[in-house]
Order: C-alpha cells, then sequence, then structure tokens
C-alpha cells in the first residue's frame, strides 16, 4: 500500500518576482538617471542664457530711451550731457561735484545708463548613492557596473523555482 505524502505547499508569491523587479528598476534608474542629469544640465543653460539675454535687452531699452531723448532735444537730457562731459553750466545754475575717496567721480552718462549686473542661477546637482552609481560624477553614461548586477537580478528572477517535482507517492 502505497504511502502519500503531503504536497509542499506553493507560496502566492514567486520570490523570483522580486529580483525581476529590482532588476528592472536597476536598469530604469541607469538609464533614467543620467537623462535626467543631462536635461536639468541643458535647462540650466538655457535659464543662463534666458537672464543674460534679459538684461541685454534692458540695456538696449535704456540706451534707445537715452538716444530718443537727445534727438528730441530733451532740455534736460542736454543740459546734462553739457554739465557732465564739457563742464557747461547755465550762469544762475551751480554745479556739484560729487567727490569719494579724494577723486571726482566718472562724469560719464553710461554709468547711469547700464542695468545692475544679471543674477545667474547656480547648477542643481543630484547628488544620491544612487545617482553616483547610475552616472557616475562627470560621465552621464549608465555603469557598466549598475547594468551588470541589474541584469544579474533579472536574470535570477527570471529562472524558474523549485516546483518539488519529485515523488509524491512512496511504496513500501
Amino acid at each position: 500500500m502505497p504511502v502519500r505524502t503531503r504536497e509542499p505547499r506553493r507560496s502566492l508569491i514567486d520570490p523570483g518576482w522580486l529580483y525581476l523587479l529590482a532588476g528592472l528598476m536597476l536598469m530604469a534608474a541607469g538609464v533614467l538617471i543620467p537623462a535626467k542629469r543631462d536635461l536639468d544640465r541643458a535647462l540650466w543653460r538655457r535659464d543662463r542664457v534666458l537672464r543674460v539675454e534679459m538684461h541685454r535687452l534692458e540695456r538696449l531699452t535704456r540706451y534707445e530711451t537715452y538716444l530718443g531723448a537727445l534727438e528730441d532735444r530733451d532740455e534736460t537730457v542736454i543740459r546734462q550731457l553739457a554739465a557732465t562731459q564739457l563742464g557747461l553750466a547755465p550762469a544762475d545754475a551751480e554745479v556739484l561735484m560729487l567727490v569719494r575717496g579724494g577723486e571726482a567721480e566718472n562724469a560719464s552718462v553710461f554709468g547711469a545708463l547700464e542695468p545692475p549686473p544679471p543674477t545667474l542661477p547656480e547648477p542643481h546637482e543630484m547628488d544620491s548613492m544612487l545617482a553616483r552609481l547610475a552616472g557616475g560624477t562627470g560621465d552621464n553614461r549608465p555603469s557598466l557596473w549598475l547594468l551588470a548586477v541589474a541584469s544579474l537580478l533579472v536574470l535570477i528572477g527570471l529562472l524558474p523555482a523549485d516546483q518539488g517535482d519529485g515523488p509524491t507517492a512512496t511504496e513500501t
């Protein structure tokens, strides 16, 4: 009479899925993190160029306004130029010189026309262990070690699990 043994219980979740998911997540990180770093660097460069362009446009606007006042023969601008550039002033007016540190200030009108220098944005670097493993520091290619480990995890996850295919009944 054959003796029956109980079949081993199968778990609801195969542990191979955990390896497979971990490997796929590492592969995705190895590809997406360097791409995100490239995107951040491109956006930073774009923002810097936009700030410089806005500064130059403001500068052009100020110079065009001043030139328009000169072409329209604005009395205030003409008097200012005569006083600062030629040292001429009307007889009923007093010219005041601004002295700093023992030297007279520059009489040029261009200093007043210049806008303040632009504030350029600082680069934002993603710094984490996974980011360093995924792309290294200066290199934006995926790390070969990370991809190798991810591939190994995927391979382990795809291997068939032990099904316990041994005999279920033994004869005595």
